[in-house]
């Protein structure tokens, strides 16, 4: 009887990734700001390391210093001439002698070794490393509405739904069940004593599972029991205006009742005709209440000026900064490359603790053994970081060559260009290419781009040759902008334009495209 139970041999070959492998594709993915982070936690957890231009700065100050003991002066010297030898191969200066008779003097090399911040001043700083301060802690939207909150007078249960509320609202300023349960998870700071108060009610409440139900809309707020009704027209009457809905239509209804500068046609479009006004229906919109196109639209402009996300008013915005990771510029009519590392601490082995390893040392086994796993993984992160640069500076300078009208005459002359174009002309992988242009940006006399901004699609024209989608979109920006916006550009006339300057794109490109740019459908633009 057969069990399907087979043993089986086979030989084949299989590659796996090593763990310094692993650590240099790592390396290739990170921008200047990750790799700068990631060196300065390698610089604390691994002694091998050290920063070259610090201790000589500290060797330098330590010899202008009088009454300098004679026997550090003879180590100094005698680690000179090997330290052009060990920056290139660390392990080769190991077992050099000089120093098998001599015992380690470990105070030297702490007083040596450790910068006690003495010597710091506002002088040495470099100006080009100070960046804006980042704020520990912003105000969000929850503070603001507590803070509110305090001022009303209230009953102490009303209050605490009132909080239940507050913490049930998304960014936009929305109330969703969603949302109260990720901020409750989370540490948010100065909210200890209302998430007590709010803990406090029990789950099982009354109160609780209606406010729940009238969130889903599963109960008519004006059936609610009057605490419940109570809360949310707390919350509703807080700043911004609009805050508390539950839809798009309630935010914007919460908003008109505060103001009296609303006309009565736009009150009704957004009470009463909220779906045609969605899918902007102006002649249906017009029919129905018996007024001009005009009017329509003026009732628009006015709903327009309604916030559709009252809770981005208040919550804290940092916006991002972006440090390019690589420089172009034109000296003297050619373009030039850098690599911008200037925050990037520069590595190099510890003379000190490499010398452990030297015969004659009185280091233990197990000392050497550590030592030497930490000397094994500095050497290679200095080496991965060396070939980091110098793949991101073959892949920059294939890009260059692949784009040269773009650095000399602007955004629009960018060519067509394929991840795979450039992995064939540096002779490396596509996968390796994809790394290096993911996150990493470049800093040109027409601003700072994405590297992954380079690669563009194709489209045909007239000729025979191709032009770059980007060229393509920008075109169809500028005809939308400055059409005639009584009668706007249909997608197909903006594909008879197109075709009239040599570039033949198809009508649901045009379409993709105009959609990519945030641009509405030609009957959506028409002004009566």
């Amino acid at each position: 009887m057969n069990f399907g139970l087979d043993l089986n041999l086979h030989v084949g070959l299989e590659q796996k990734l090593s763990p310094q492998m692993i650590q240099s594709l790592k390396l290739l993915q990170m921008n200047s700001m990750e790799l700068e982070l990631m060196i300065k936690q390698q610089l604390e957890v691994n002694p091998m390391l050290e920063q070259p231009d610090e201790l000589d700065t500290q060797s330098d100050d330590e010899d202008d210093g009088e009454g300098e003991d004679a026997a550090e002066g003879e180590s100094e010297k005698e680690m000179e001439p090997e330290a052009a030898s060990e920056e290139a191969d660390p392990e080769a200066s190991l077992s050099e002698p000089g120093e098998e008779n001599k015992e380690i003097d470990w105070e030297s090399y702490l007083e040596d070794g450790f910068d006690l911040g003495s010597k710091h001043s506002e002088e040495s700083e470099n100006p080009d490393e100070r960046f804006e301060r980042v704020p520990v802690y912003s105000k969000t939207l929850q503070d603001h509405l507590l803070a509110q909150l305090q001022d009303r007078t209230v009953t102490p249960e009303v209050r605490a739904l009132v909080e239940y509320l507050v913490y049930s609202l998304d960014e936009r300023g929305y109330l969703s069940l969603d949302s109260h349960d990720t901020l409750m998870d989370e540490d948010v700071e100065g909210n200890t004593e209302m998430k007590a108060a709010l803990a406090s009610l029990p789950e099982e409440a009354t109160e609780i599972g209606e406010i729940q139900a009238v969130i889903e809309r599963k109960l008519d707020l004006n059936k609610a029991s009057r605490p419940v009704r109570e809360a949310f027209h707390v919350l509703q009457s807080l700043d911004p205006a609009g805050i508390g809905a539950r839809d798009l239509q309630e935010c914007l209804w919460l908003q008109i009742l505060r103001r009296d500068d609303i006309n009565d046609l736009a009150r009704r479009i957004v009470r009463d005709d909220f779906a045609l006004l969605e899918k902007l229906k102006i002649a249906v919109i017009a029919k129905k209440y018996d007024v001009t196109p005009e009017r329509v639209q003026s009732a628009l402009r006015i709903i327009g000026t309604l916030e559709p996300r009252p809770g981005r008013l208040i919550s804290p915005t940092t916006a991002a900064t972006i440090i390019p990771d690589l420089i172009v510029e034109e000296v003297e009519g050619k373009l030039t490359l850098m690599l911008n590392d200037r925050s990037v601490p520069s590595l190099r082995i510890s003379k000190a603790y490499a010398a452990l390893l030297r015969k004659g040392s009185k280091a233990s086994n197990d000392e050497k053994k550590f030592v030497r796993e930490k000397l094994n993984s500095a050497t290679w992160l200095i080496r991965a970081i060396e070939q980091r640069k110098s793949t991101m500076i073959k892949v920059m300078q294939a890009i260059i060559e692949s784009q040269p009208e773009f650095f000399t005459q602007g955004p629009t002359h960018l060519r067509p260009l394929i991840l795979q174009d450039v992995a064939d002309k540096i002779g490396m992988h596509i996968s390796t290419v994809s790394r290096v242009t993911n996150g990493k940006y470049v800093q040109t006399s027409h601003g700072i781009f994405e590297l992954k901004y380079f690669f563009t699609a194709g489209v045909a024209q007239a000729d025979g040759t191709e032009i770059s989608s980007v060229t393509t979109k920008d075109e169809i920006r500028l005809l939308i902008e400055s059409e005639d916006t009584h009668k706007p550009l249909s997608d197909q006339k903006i594909v008879e334009i197109l075709k009239e300057k040599g570039m033949d794109v198809a009508r649901r490109t045009v379409a993709k495209y105009r959609d990519q740019l945030g641009l509405m459908p030609a009957r959506l633009r028409k002004r009566y």
